[in-house]
């Protein structure tokens, strides 16, 4: 079965289930202190591992899968590791082993060996459930837009604060962005986007190992904490300004922003995703690098439905795509939610993100879990106006998620500690 843990210097979490063989113990690396040069592939000094140099760490003798370095060299990703699963029998394979699963909480039915409860949700009429039927407290937290805390993804520190403050749900934005030019987004530029990137270019025909290990690290980090990831899978903001040409070197899938030079958001949110194409191959790479963590939901694309041109199509169609992916890799099926603010959209999906000032109304959103994951006043809100519609969607059934918007440091740990102390 799938894991999900992090292995810090000198002690194996217990959430790993005793599955991974450490590395051999080394009296030289042990008494070092130096911390080595994290990012440059040798794990030296007190370095846990590096890259790919994981010191000879192993999922273990029982397991199959292997272990990578987190980006940070103090702990191993190894949610690649998995048990075999048990033959059926009877079969043309019956004497063939097989490959093994990822975690499945539809099959695990809630507790999986190893990782604890199953973190996986499903959605109830209006309400975003646990397996069991049990309600989430839904608190969500976005640091956008106020500089640091690592948007469009997240960081260490916002992990660290928003759990502090009972903050349940996370959102990141995968793109595809360009990193390396003037306009790219510069908080990636440590370790790139999703596509490798060459003179201010994107090869979108070879993704990036760098930045998907720190995706799957982030997650890693998150269900470690209780934390629930919305993953927004392809950003209909970057592809909306695309086409508008006024942010020159955002999107990496801009003509003059990719290898191909071929313009990529031309037809991106106004018809289906073809399969073989760009599109359907980002998608399932989001998949594949994220569909084995029970603690992520997925929402097709910010601002999706502003893109010009935008057809439901675009939506049932990336479901689709996500759904096929994850049947291909034996896995359990995921939320995915809509930011499109069109009917046909939000009845094909699971959940709803509206970006609106106010609480939103359950009747907005076709019978769905009804979320607000954005807005923009101007001025901000303060923390106390944030509060006040963070409790006026709990009243009636929907959700209000904290979303920075430009408020200070002080203002924002204000608003998270008032959401932390909850509703009269």
């Amino acid at each position: 079965m799938r894991r999900t843990c992090v292995v810090m210097t000198g002690f194996l979490v217990a959430a790993c289930g005793g599955g991974v063989t450490p590395p051999p113990r080394n009296a030289v690396t042990d008494a070092a202190t130096s911390s080595g040069r994290c990012g440059d592939g040798r794990a030296e000094g007190a370095e846990v591992c590096d890259g790919d140099d994981v010191r000879g760490a192993t999922c273990g003798p029982l397991e199959q899968g292997r272990v990578r370095c987190l980006m940070t060299c103090d702990g191993f990703d190894v949610s690649d590791c998995r048990s075999p699963a048990a033959d059926a029998g009877g079969g043309p394979d019956a004497a063939t082993p097989d490959a093994g699963r990822p975690f499945d909480a539809g099959v695990d039915a809630g507790l999986d060996a190893g990782r604890g409860p199953s973190m996986a949700l499903r959605a109830h009429g209006a309400a975003l459930v646990h397996l069991d039927g049990g309600p989430v407290d839904l608190r969500g937290a976005i640091s956008c837009c106020g500089g640091g805390y690592g948007w469009p993804l997240f960081d260490e520190a916002w992990l660290e604060l928003t759990a502090a403050n009972g903050v349940t749900f996370l959102h990141l934005r995968l793109g595809p962005f360009l990193t390396t030019s003037m306009n790219g987004e510069d908080e990636l530029r440590a370790f790139g986007g999703g596509y490798l990137e060459d003179a201010g270019k994107a090869d979108v025909d070879r993704f990036n190992p760098r930045f998907w290990a720190r995706v799957r690290e982030l997650l890693t980090l998150a269900r470690a904490r209780g934390q629930y990831v919305e993953v927004d899978v392809i950003d209909g903001w970057a592809i909306k300004h695309c086409r508008w040409g006024d942010i020159p070197g955002y999107s990496a899938w801009e003509r003059a922003s990719n290898t191909r030079d071929v313009d990529l958001c031309a037809s991106a949110g106004t018809g289906p995703i073809m399969p073989g194409s760009v599109a359907d191959r980002w998608v399932r790479k989001v998949v594949q690098e994220t569909g084995g963590f029970d603690n992520v939901l997925y929402q097709d694309g910010n601002e999706v439905s502003l893109i010009q041109g935008y057809t439901s199509v675009w939506t049932t169609s990336l479901r689709d795509v996500v759904r096929d992916e994850e049947r291909r890799l034996g896995l359990a099926p995921h939320l995915i939610g809509t930011n499109a603010d069109d009917p046909a959209a939000m009845q094909a999906v699971d959940f709803v993100e509206l970006h609106q000032n106010q609480a939103a109304t359950p009747s907005q959103c076709q019978g769905k879990p009804c979320l607000v994951n954005e807005y923009n006043p101007n001025p901000p809100l303060t923390a106390t106006q944030f509060h006040a519609r963070f409790c006026a969607a709990r009243s009636q059934g929907t959700t209000f998620w904290y979303w920075r918007h430009g408020q200070s440091d002080a203002v924002m740990r204000q608003a998270l500690a008032l959401m932390r102390q909850g509703c009269p």
